[in-house]
């Protein structure tokens, strides 16, 4: 009777594989849910940019339609989750020779922050 060689795998080799092919999927689980939120909150952020910027063009686009001693308010309602907060809020219109500075700060979902110091001109 002949002996044949012991060609098969030990139980630990198996193991082995086994647990590097689990931590393999694990890290790649990870990755693709880190990516996700990223992408969110990047998109968010892109949002409340967007938000900032329409409000800017409001402001601007009521002031342009100031007379003389007159005021303006700002038709700008943000999106659901956004809140827009100008310093000095809307009021008197600016002097036609000068400019009135106003900064804008946003607040957005997950506590984002932007803001921007802008310029508005009664023609």
């Amino acid at each position: 009777m002949q002996r044949h060689g012991d060609n098969g795998d030990t139980l630990v080799e198996i193991l082995l594989t086994v647990v590097i092919i689990g931590l393999t999927v694990t890290a790649l689980l990870s990755s693709l849910g880190n990516a996700g939120n990223a992408g969110n909150a990047q998109r968010a952020s892109v949002q409340l940019d967007a938000v900032v910027r329409n409000y800017v063009g409001a402001s601007q686009a009521a002031v342009a339609a100031c007379s003389e001693d007159g005021t303006y308010v700002v038709a700008y309602q943000p999106p659901a989750g956004f809140k827009v907060v100008a310093t000095p809020a809307p009021g008197s219109c600016p002097p036609v020779a000068s400019a009135l500075m106003v900064r804008a700060d946003a607040t957005g979902p997950g506590g984002l922050r932007a803001s921007i110091q802008f310029a508005v001109r009664t023609p």
